[in-house]
């Protein structure tokens, strides 16, 4: 079904962006526009900016933002067709179009069936054969019932090739049974690659199977678990176990635990705990990161209580407190991991444990007060150095202060923290506020922006006095402006969102028109103290330029040398002596 575009920009212009947020949830006036608590993160006080003079939105905590058809896709996970069509149901513009949903066509699909039956034999054998009987005796004994079992799909994959000749009974290739890593190709032939252990499913956060773990319970080899190698449709660092099925805890949590196993999920599982996934090992992957990041929620570190699991919460914890993450910590101090605590002792010791997580920063002070010698200055250095640097990365600065002072008394050494960057975008989870600060160079460039789709005037005199833009995304959006106003006379944020692919620049379009302090109506005087602000900073990068031009110069060429040091010396006045 195809959409006109005369016809999406109609209702893109008929549509309130307030009623049209406010159909799904509740607003409230704030200032100039009106704020939500945001839907697409877990929120608990507004952070969620609507602009209704630009018809534009944005949450400044998780980023989301857009126009009225953007927010309405993002909440209802609905195509682009079925967005338009919603809109024009809310303002009461119903569009006669018989639309049909596209059936979604996974090319992958053959794999996911190929191994869905794997899954459905493996399972069938460990739980209703005798073949099985020895691998479900073993999990009996470790405190797994049937209906861990079923939740979890485990299964056994008997010797003598039995699993890949169940698969080719079923009709499937040789080709696809070793590609997906079920079997391999050998001087006997093709034969299973998990016999005689037993098969733990790996998902997708979609939910489809894409790799096994599996484990030898008999010691007939010298690797307790071995996993499926990397094939079209599984890559180990891009997975998290039991992520699909979090979708149904999250709504009565606010953290989610990660750690390092299987077995350690199934622990936390018996243990009534079910908020938890694992990384299949120590280490965490950037894609990793970034599902993590779209939790929304606080991530608590639970890695084994041996040296490696600590290493491991030290290393995962340092890189989520780079994304922005909250991070705590499960202390640990038993040197066993989840599954051997309850079996050590019962389910509300492991209980006991994971409700009393500290924060990161609490967990790696205690950790290099156990590993550094205190008493020598060089390991005092070398723990104010480190835990410093980590404190950096948090965004609330009573936090950091606390931390700081906190510090001091530990090692007696002063520190003094310089910030990452002029710009900042964050989210102060105990004040329960959002801040949004720009740099002076960012405001001036949003500035223009904004009052260049206020007024074509603002676009002329922008041409005139200026033509460029010192960030590359601002500089390419000054220039859909402008190419927006040749083709329309008229340019409109939400319009413009719609029309542009680039994500950076849409997330820019998101920020003009839900930041209040950027103007919201032409004056020429803020226009051109902008654009002098721009023009000062090139003079700016120009001296230095210059006076590495001069120190290059002077001990091999004084008449260039004279020339530059005039050079610098007129520029240094046009600026004021600064």
């Amino acid at each position: 079904m195809n959409i006109s575009q005369e016809t999406i920009n109609e209702i893109r212009e008929s549509a309130n962006i307030v009623d049209v947020i406010g159909h799904y949830i509740p607003l409230i006036k704030k200032g100039k526009g009106y704020a939500a608590v945001c839907p697409f993160h877990d929120d608990h006080d507004p952070s969620l900016s609507i602009s209704e003079d630009k018809q534009i939105y944005k949450c400044f905590v998780c980023g989301n933002g857009g126009n009225c058809f953007t927010f309405v896709q993002n909440y209802k996970k609905i195509s682009f067709p079925e967005t338009v069509i919603e809109v024009a149901k809310i303002i009461g513009k119903p569009l006669n179009i018989d639309y049909q949903k596209p059936a979604k066509v996974n090319k992958n699909q053959a794999y996911y069936d190929l191994l869905n039956d794997y899954i459905e034999y493996t399972n069938y054998i460990l739980t209703s054969t005798k073949l099985g009987l020895s691998a479900k005796e073993y999990l009996e004994n470790r405190g797994i019932n049937l209906d861990i079992i079923n939740k979890f799909s485990i299964g056994y994959c008997p010797e003598n090739n039995e699993a890949y000749k169940s698969l080719k009974a079923k009709d499937y290739a040789d080709e696809a049974i070793i590609n997906l890593n079920l079997a391999k190709l050998n001087n006997n032939g093709i034969n299973d690659v998990f016999y005689k252990r037993i098969t733990f499913p790996i998902h997708d956060k979609y939910g489809n199977p894409v790799g096994f773990t599996a484990r030898d319970f008999t010691n007939f080899s010298d690797s307790k678990y071995i996993n499926s190698s990397d094939t079209v449709i599984y890559h180990k660092g891009s997975i998290l176990f039991n992520y699909h099925r979090l979708k149904d805890n999250l709504n009565r949590s606010d953290n989610v635990i990660i750690c390092e196993g299987v077995m350690d999920v199934i622990a936390y599982d018996k243990a009534g705990i079910y908020n938890v996934i694992a990384t299949l090992g120590t280490a965490c992957s950037k894609e990793q990161l970034s599902l993590l990041k779209e939790l929304k929620r606080t991530i608590i570190l639970s890695y084994d209580g041996d040296k490696a699991g600590k290493a491991a919460n030290m290393k995962v914890g340092e890189q989520l407190l780079k994304e922005g993450v909250k991070v705590e910590v499960i202390d640990n101090n038993t040197g066993l991991d989840p599954d051997e605590i309850i079996n050590k002792y019962d389910k509300n010791a492991l209980r006991d444990l994971s409700s009393k997580p500290i924060s990161y920063i609490e967990y790696a002070i205690k950790f290099y007060k156990d590993y550094l010698n205190l008493n020598n200055y060089d390991d005092r250095k070398k723990m104010t150095e480190n835990i410093s640097n980590l404190i950096s990365y948090l965004t609330d600065q009573d936090e950091k202060e606390n931390y700081l002072n906190e510090l001091y008394e530990i090692t007696k050494i002063r520190v003094r923290l310089v910030e990452k960057s002029d710009k900042k975008e964050y989210y102060n989870q105990d004040k329960k506020s959002y801040h949004y600060s720009l740099d002076g160079l960012t405001m001036a460039e949003y500035s223009i922006l904004s009052l260049m789709a206020i007024n074509e005037k603002a676009k002329d005199i922008y041409q005139k006095e200026l033509g460029y833009l010192l960030d590359e995304n601002n500089k390419k959006l000054a220039n859909l402006i402008i190419d927006e106003y040749r083709k329309n006379k008229t340019c409109q944020l939400a319009k413009l969102y719609d029309e542009v692919e680039d994500i950076n620049i849409q997330r820019i379009i998101a920020s003009l028109g839900t930041i209040e302090s950027l103007p919201d109506e032409y004056k020429e005087d803020v226009l051109l103290g902008a654009i002098n602000k721009i023009k000062e900073e090139v003079k700016k990068q120009k001296l230095i330029d210059l006076k590495k031009a001069i120190a290059k110069y002077k001990d091999v060429d004084p008449d260039k040398t004279t020339e530059l040091i005039k050079e610098y010396t007129d520029l240094l006045k046009e600026l004021g002596g600064k």
